[in-house]
């Protein structure tokens, strides 16, 4: 019988080092990952593929969006439809926001690029103009002030509704009252890899109500009142804080002059007024989100306290450093889920997971932590049959098959200072964003590292990492295929 190597990527997304008590009900993604992930669906059974529809989780993508960025929405569109949205299983629906009606050209364009239900939302005038407390002259030198130092857009006063909105308002929509979770997409923004597996269904089964897929460092200069008014919130609603919940990762020591911060965090301390924030954040143009948590009481009052303080108008608070303290104050970290392996781009901004073009059976790759083959045997006919045969190797090998992506691999922190280069005066925490939120092994370094040496030589001094995020699977052990 004619034999050949079925090619599989074998994948295993980096886990943040959880904090709180280890309970055996805890879900466990990266099983539900290895038992779901599908390459071909069309390879499975048609009474199962029609099951998997009618169990799908009441999610859609939502887009805020103008008309004349119909060509970038489009864009956006074509590539997550191919990479995800157009399997027989998934086809969830697309919602847009805007704050004026939409084209007909818009929405003919739109509908298009999809075989799923489309629905256009205008935005009410009470969710997308400024405030009745809002001193508006103050508002107005305040925006062109920020604008005139290089704060990004913030002298339009379009982008600080936007920023309000995204932070908390959307999620009150009256469309979205139907739905349990959502997929931001922005226009003119890459899907770069395959996504063999339902994000959504993921987010469900596992219990997770937050995903993201960067965390980056941002300007400082959009928020400076952010931190202080976050505690004072956190001090007046200390019940409101998730007992599991894990910001250490946020909070830095006060700006000493050497542009480095090394924090010293007591686990069982945590002194608010002598911490600052490290201004990290998920980058939201991207993010996968429970609406349950977005309308919760938690994230409700929080966002109504910032609301009313004016920053969204006098500074520039943005959505990303919002959604960021609000998931890491009132949820535990075992809800939040980093999807490394969704190749995106939006800008400067990118990532590219770790993959492989095609893998061998020979006995040297066979010793290589980064991938797996496996063999199938051609004989069988039917294509569900042989993704079973398939899944069930790679249950045994503990990876997670199915990157196909069009994009160079990238380094798990190249996004960390896209947003704030080297050369910015910023305080900076001493790892980059994600390594502060993964914790553990990804904060270790080389025991030759010499971090002024590095600086010597014209870079910021952030190198020396055992693990470089390049790795399909870095606490693989060579003599076995279980994870460490």
């Amino acid at each position: 019988m004619a034999q050949e190597a079925a090619t599989i990527d074998v994948y295993l997304p980096p886990i943040a080092k959880l904090s709180g008590p280890e309970t055996s009900a805890r879900p466990d993604p990266l099983r539900w990952l290895r038992q779901n992930t599908i390459a071909d669906v069309d390879g499975m059974p048609q009474q199962y593929q029609e099951s998997l529809l009618e169990s799908r989780p009441k999610a859609a993508f939502i887009a805020l969006v103008r008309n004349s960025e119909v060509e970038e929405m489009v864009y956006s569109m074509i590539q997550l439809e191919a990479r995800f949205n157009n399997r027989s299983t998934h086809q969830y629906d697309w919602i847009f926001f805007n704050d004026e009606e939409f084209s007909s050209e818009f929405m003919s364009a739109v509908r298009d690029a999809t075989n799923s239900q489309c629905y256009f939302e205008i935005i009410p005038e009470e969710h997308w103009s400024v405030p009745s407390w809002i001193d508006t002259t103050r508002f107005d030198v305040g925006r062109q002030f920020m604008g005139s130092i290089g704060v990004g857009k913030a002298w339009l006063q379009s982008y600080h509704h936007m920023c309000r909105w995204n932070a908390g308002l959307f999620a009150r929509e009256k469309r979205l009252a139907f739905y349990e979770f959502f997929w931001r997409v922005e226009p003119g923004v890459d899907f770069s890899c395959n996504i063999n597996y339902d994000v959504f269904r993921f987010m469900r089964d596992n219990n997770m109500a937050y995903g993201f897929n960067m965390a980056i460092l941002d300007d400082a200069r959009s928020f400076p009142s952010l931190w202080d008014r976050t505690k004072m919130f956190i001090k007046n609603n200390k019940n409101m804080i998730h007992e599991d919940a894990d910001y250490d990762w946020l909070l830095q020591e006060p700006f000493h002059g050497n542009g480095i911060s090394r924090p010293t965090i007591d686990d069982d301390t945590r002194d608010f007024d002598r911490l600052e924030y490290n201004n990290c954040q998920f980058y939201s143009n991207f993010e996968v989100g429970s609406l349950a948590f977005f309308r919760s009481e938690e994230h409700r009052a929080y966002f109504e306290h910032l609301d009313r303080t004016g920053g969204f108008y006098y500074e520039r608070f943005g959505d990303a450093p919002i959604h960021t303290l609000s998931v890491s104050l009132f949820l535990p970290k075992s809800r939040i889920w980093y999807f490394r392996d969704i190749g995106y781009a939006h800008g400067l901004c990118e990532q590219c997971p770790p993959h492989q073009v095609r893998l061998t059976a020979d006995p040297e790759s066979q010793q290589q932590p980064q991938a797996r083959a496996v063999f199938i045997n051609e004989s069988l006919s039917k294509k569900h049959r042989r993704w079973e045969a398939m899944s069930q190797d790679v249950i045994r090998q503990g990876g997670i098959p199915g990157l196909a992506c069009g994009c160079t691999v990238s380094a798990i922190d190249h996004n960390n200072a896209k947003l704030v280069p080297f050369e910015s005066k910023q305080q900076k925490p001493e790892h980059p964003c994600i390594r502060l939120y993964l914790g553990g092994k990804w904060l270790e370094k080389r025991a030759d590292w010499d971090p002024e040496a590095e600086i010597a030589a014209g870079r910021d001094g952030s190198g020396g990492y055992l693990l470089d995020g390049l790795e399909s699977n870095p606490f693989l052990r060579s003599d076995s295929n279980e994870p460490k």
